[in-house]
């Protein structure tokens, strides 16, 4: 595992909940649970530039962290049963009102747990849970090298729906890309903010809001 690694510590030592929020500080690849490296990786590029190749213990796609990423990890407690899709959402729905108080518009979720800008995708998402411990992680192109994507990660094998085969630079953005300068520090602190009211798992509103889109 990987950034995951303190957050779950935390929470398997008794903590409730555990967040953290930060932007990635260079190219690192993070496969999930069940990819496998030879299929998303272009590992030939990644040993001749030093670029690693980790794990994290949730499900979801490949992706690549890099300098512009903001990684978001959040690890709680929850009585609820294992819905995948509304226990990543009720997160995503935290982080769209954040986007959009910060005047980011077009906003939606799509395929599985995907945020996007109109439809190209801004953050991707995994889940991670253990009876009743849930793990969730997610990266937001802020405004990274997209360059690094195409050099590094393959055109994935499964895909959702609403991809339709585009390449990488046709289908992610960030919102740098879509003209919104937005302040990278108050961005951090506004969703640090948000993080910081409790654990958004423990009542059954933040599901209720999951299912409104």
């Amino acid at each position: 595992m990987y950034i995951d690694d303190n957050v779950l510590v935390k929470i398997e030592k008794g903590s409730e909940y555990y967040f953290t929020v930060f932007e990635a500080e260079k190219p690192v690849v993070i496969l999930g649970k069940s990819r496998k490296k030879e299929n998303d990786v272009n590992l030939h590029n990644c040993k001749e530039d030093g670029v690693q190749v980790l794990r994290r213990a949730g499900g979801g796609g490949t992706v690549l962290l890099s300098k512009g990423v903001i990684v978001i990890s959040i690890a709680g407690r929850t009585s609820f049963p294992f819905y995948l899709r509304e226990h990543m959402n009720v997160i995503n729905e935290i982080i769209i009102s954040v986007l959009d108080r910060s005047g980011i518009q077009d906003l939606d979720i799509r395929g599985i747990s995907d945020i996007t800008i109109g439809d190209k995708k801004i953050l991707g998402s995994s889940l991670y849970k253990k009876k009743n411990l849930v793990l969730y992680q997610g990266s937001l192109l802020f405004n990274p090298d997209m360059g690094l994507i195409d050099r590094y990660l393959k055109h994935p094998d499964k895909e959702p729906d609403y991809r339709k085969g585009r390449p990488h630079k046709n289908f992610l953005t960030s919102l740098l890309k879509e003209g919104y300068n937005v302040d990278k520090d108050r961005l951090l602190s506004d969703l640090l903010e948000e993080f910081r009211k409790g654990n958004p798992w423990s009542s059954a509103e933040g599901f209720s809001n999951s299912q409104k889109r």
